[in-house]
């Protein structure tokens, strides 16, 4: 008796599983619609841009304490820093940075390029309803 591995019942289950599946991963996956990027240097907002308005990719330089100076580049995928003269060059190894609640800091110069979407503004971790 041969033994299968699903039973021709459970197909359209699996299915059904499987295509749920693949519409959470392509939503998940999709650019930061909604997302602002924010350059704080020293605690104060210095730059301020909603990512989904971008018609072409942007390029700022950002000048932090200590001598330190940055490029960050804005797009609809992201931002990353894409140079920086900081010694460490941990925020520029962070690399694109795509969903609110990320950041990429920069200690030497107090800089910090974060994202932040709709609900991301409140102090909660989760809400229900």
């Amino acid at each position: 008796m041969e033994r299968r591995l699903f039973n021709p019942r459970e197909w359209p289950v699996l299915l059904v599983v499987a295509l749920a599946a693949v519409i959470w991963l392509a939503l998940s996956r999709s650019g930061p619609g909604g997302t602002r990027a924010i350059v704080e240097r020293g605690g104060e907002i210095v730059l301020s841009r909603e990512l989904g308005g971008l018609k072409a990719p942007e390029t700022v330089e950002i000048e932090g304490e200590n001598g330190v100076s940055m490029r960050v580049e804005l797009s609809e995928e992201g931002a990353r820093v894409s140079e920086t003269n900081c010694p460490d060059r941990t925020c520029q190894r962070t690399g694109l940075i795509t969903r609110a609640g990320e950041s990429a800091v920069c200690l030497p110069g107090r800089i910090v390029l974060r994202l932040e979407g709709l609900k991301t503004g409140r102090k909660l971790d989760a809400e229900t309803y």
